[in-house]
């Protein structure tokens, strides 16, 4: 968690969350769409459906089992940077801080550190991320790397417990449940809302890619226990104290290496699933910090897309991603290729109708390399239905990728592919000759 005594805020009222999809009233824009079909789930990174179907409940550890698992790095994320437990470490952090009142809900896809580096030493503790929505939301979804590894946490704000209300190893069971490949990394996606007005209650989820459905990870009501304070998403987080035997914090030797990063994050604001951006999620501070702050000069802070994309590294740089909108000025639209506006796209739009012949394509111009090369390609796009998309680099051989249903045709879900690239400017051609393609949102290539 992070208190910002400086920061001020005033809980407004909140409208209730309705928990039915907005996506499932959208006709879909690609004419192949079949009245009558069941919304498929989206097996994407970027889950960002409503919460059904529902399934069970994430297993963990709650109450006083909890609170001792947690044990000492539970201790380190309740106290406050003036307290004297913070005053023996570094207590510092780089996020974004959420200004609407409004906002019922968060939700995120966040990368789980796994195998070496995922325990920490001489005292020190790293929290990526935490979050917690604002409007008096009541649980705070931590991923916390410690001492024995890594855990997922949701730390109970309300009613006065004020501590960690579950725990859940991110052991291999969780791993094989609750992650999928993002950008290269395993990564769990989470949702949590106000499900209930009258009694303030939240509930936060998690989505299970063994059963295709969400399971329920935590639920609390009552009164927000510090509404004096701000809260929003705490992309990386530390508690450390410097190694004299390298001059840096032991985190940042123990976690060489490793990377994390948060994609797709979103608020809902009054009840529309928003991602977040400059205005609604502004960052700490006006620039990422320096990793010398965080007793870590190896560590990197960069937005693979502001600012809905985190990521940081350790000991090496982050790799260079860049980002392009399909509906940018400077790509053509062959056909009846068409954009259409879209609130929960990256820049408000997609571009539509593309396939169901060679005519109607959409092609992403001036894709920037610096040297030829295999590169990681995500595409983030928008169908109703399962379908495909052929993309084709400089003219070409196609190559053929499915594109599961997302839940709607206002949902984004993503996929990544490897393209080969040519050092400088290259085109990269959408198609489907056989049939309709999905809504195009974006490319990110890394």
């Amino acid at each position: 968690m992070h208190l910002r005594p400086s920061w001020t805020l005033a809980v407004v009222g909140v409208l209730a969350l309705t928990i039915s999809s907005a996506a499932a009233a959208a006709p879909p824009t690609g004419p192949a769409a079949s009245a009558g079909l069941a919304r498929p789930v989206a097996d994407s990174p970027a889950l960002r459906g409503a919460v059904a179907p529902i399934g069970g409940v994430v297993p963990g550890l709650t109450g006083a089992a909890a609170q001792q698992a947690a044990g000492a790095a539970a201790e380190h994320f309740r106290s406050t940077r003036t307290s004297a437990l913070a005053a023996a470490q570094l207590h510092t952090s780089w996020g974004i801080r959420f200004p609407i009142n409004a906002s019922q809900g968060l939700r995120a896809t966040q990368s789980v550190v796994t195998g070496a580096g995922t325990t920490t030493t001489g005292g020190d503790y790293v929290y990526a991320p935490t979050a917690i929505p604002v409007g008096s939301a009541c649980i705070e979804m931590t991923t916390a790397y410690t001492p024995t590894g890594p855990n997922l946490w949701a730390w109970d704000w309300c009613g006065g417990r004020d501590g960690v209300g579950k725990l859940t190893p991110m052991n291999a069971s969780f791993l094989a449940a609750y992650t999928t490949m993002v950008n290269g990394r395993p990564a769990y996606s989470f949702d949590e809302h106000k499900t209930s007005t009258t009694a303030n209650t939240w509930t936060a989820y998690l989505y299970n890619f063994t059963t295709h459905a969400w399971d329920v990870y935590f639920t609390s009501s009552g009164v927000y226990d510090l509404p004096q304070f701000p809260f929003g998403w705490d992309m990386f987080e530390v508690y450390t104290s410097v190694n004299p035997a390298t001059g840096a914090g032991y985190y940042c030797k123990d976690m060489a290496g490793r990377a994390f990063e948060s994609s797709s994050i979103q608020l809902s604001v009054n009840g529309t699933w928003t991602p977040a951006t400059a205005a609604n999620a502004p960052t700490d501070t006006t620039r990422p910090p320096s990793g010398s702050s965080f007793d870590c000069p190896a560590l990197t802070f960069s937005m693979v897309h502001a600012n809905d994309d985190w990521l940081d590294q350790i000991g090496t740089a982050p790799p260079a991603t860049t980002s392009y909108e399909a509906e940018a000025s400077g790509n053509t639209r062959g056909g009846q290729a068409a954009v259409r506006s879209l609130a929960g796209a990256s820049g408000g739009a997609v571009v539509g109708y593309v396939g169901n012949g060679t005519a109607n394509y959409l092609q992403v111009n001036n894709v920037n390399a610096a040297t030829a090369g295999s590169r990681a390609v995500t595409v983030y796009y928008a169908s109703g239905e399962n379908r495909s998309v052929t993309l084709s680099v400089n003219g070409g051989t196609p190559v053929s990728v499915s594109t599961p249903g997302t839940g709607g045709w206002n949902t984004i879900g993503s996929v990544s592919v490897t393209l080969n690239l040519a050092a400088g400017a290259n085109t990269i051609r959408f198609a489907n000759a056989t049939g309709w393609a999905p809504d195009l949102d974006r490319i990110v290539v890394s």
